[in-house]
């Protein structure tokens, strides 16, 4: 249950005119700095960090709020503008090359590893023999922020069945497009034990327990100011970090045409967000522990999080009649890498073999859904047995 006084004034008050005079202070500072006349790089990134600093304290002040309260509505304000600085480089890469894309990128990073180093993508379907040498060769690091990553859609979909339904339909997905991508070749047991059985199934089991704890916990906040001990206000300032609450999440597919529709669509964006970090990884070469990668997971998780409650809220609420910000951008950012990914794959990837895999990969969603929708009605509509007295 939310309570009004959780909170200390200060942080919950407007200070626009304190954060103008931080963000120009900042500015002040950046362009003060000792400057290397022949150091081009270094002026292009105390530019972009300029430009990045001030668009997000815009966006923290000005922007609207998401769907979360927790930590603070300004950290999900400049979440969305961070999502907005994401989509506008991805609009500019849209125009770019992709020699010349690569080349920026090695520039700004001063590193030169994206295609001068080896892919460390391993071929996972080289040696299917059930020997215990090759079992235990298939687990490594993977198995783990596969299993986190399962946990993580658990608690945003926070649907048992929706999570197996894309657990399965990202197995398929990764046998349609393994003509094109090998690395997405497995063996058979890989694919159903280790992947859909273990990493998969622990982590929507883990992750389904954590989300009706949550929803059965009792939620009775206390402002940090009426808390008597220091290690107690420690302890309010750590919970700062926790949901306020926690709704149940209900689907009901069939319920209305909009929900039927939301239901196809979630699929399709969540299954085309793991599949855009496979085809960019290809196509610019990245190697699969270069941080590039990583810092575009941990920001599609800020931007995943609230997106999906609005896409819940707009579904659900009848009183809502428009889309989230936050869901309109993220959806716009999905678009855009697939843009990305169709006009630099035809420079790669066989026309024929890419067309075909894209037709059977969007049938394959539709059908996995629909097989979800009717499983789902029939679930809810199934007798319930009568206890005789």
């Amino acid at each position: 249950m939310y309570v009004d006084d959780v909170k200390i004034e200060m942080f919950y008050k407007p200070h626009t005119v304190c954060l103008m005079a931080v963000t120009i202070g900042v500015l002040v500072w950046l362009a003060m700095l000792p400057d290397d006349g022949d150091d081009s790089r270094g002026r292009v990134l105390k530019g972009i960090a300029a430009v990045s600093i001030s668009f997000l304290m815009f966006s923290t002040i000005s922007l609207p709020n998401g769907p979360f309260v927790r930590p603070h509505p300004a950290v999900w304000r400049c979440v969305l503008g961070i999502s907005i600085l994401y989509w506008l480089l991805l609009v500019f890469m849209l125009f770019q090359s992709k020699a010349s894309t690569r080349s920026a990128m090695e520039w700004l990073l001063s590193e030169k590893i994206l295609y001068t180093s080896p892919l460390d993508s391993p071929e996972y379907a080289a040696d299917c023999s059930l020997s215990f040498s090759n079992l235990w060769s298939r687990i490594d690091v993977f198995i783990i922020a596969h299993s986190l990553g399962w946990v993580a859609k658990a608690l945003m979909l926070r649907s048992v069945w929706f999570c197996w339904l894309l657990s399965v339909a990202w197995e398929i997905t990764e046998v349609i497009f393994a003509v094109i991508l090998p690395n997405f070749s497995e063996c058979w047991w890989d694919q159903l034990v280790y992947d859909i059985l273990i990493c998969n199934g622990l982590g929507i089991y883990i992750g389904s327990k954590l989300s009706q704890y949550l929803e059965v916990r009792s939620y009775n906040w206390e402002s940090i100011g009426n808390v008597p001990t220091f290690r107690g206000k420690i302890k309010r300032a750590a919970l700062q970090f926790t949901p306020s609450e926690w709704t149940a999440v209900k689907w009901d597919p069939f319920s209305s045409r909009k929900r039927t529709v939301s239901v196809l669509l979630v699929s399709f964006f969540v299954l085309l967000t793991e599949l855009s970090t496979f085809f960019l990884k290809h196509l610019f070469q990245i190697p699969t522990n270069h941080r590039i990668n990583v810092v575009r997971i941990v920001i599609w998780v800020m931007f995943g999080l609230p997106a999906l409650r609005q896409v819940y809220i707009y579904v659900t609420d009848k009183e809502v009649k428009r889309l989230g910000t936050q869901a309109w951008v993220t959806c716009a950012i999905l678009l855009t890498e697939l843009l990305i990914c169709v006009k630099h794959g035809k420079e790669v990837f066989d026309h024929v073999k890419f067309i075909t895999a894209f037709v059977q990969w969007l049938g394959m969603v539709c059908g996995v859904t629909f097989i979800y929708l009717v499983s789902t009605e029939l679930i809810r509509h199934r007798p319930v047995p009568v206890k005789n007295e």
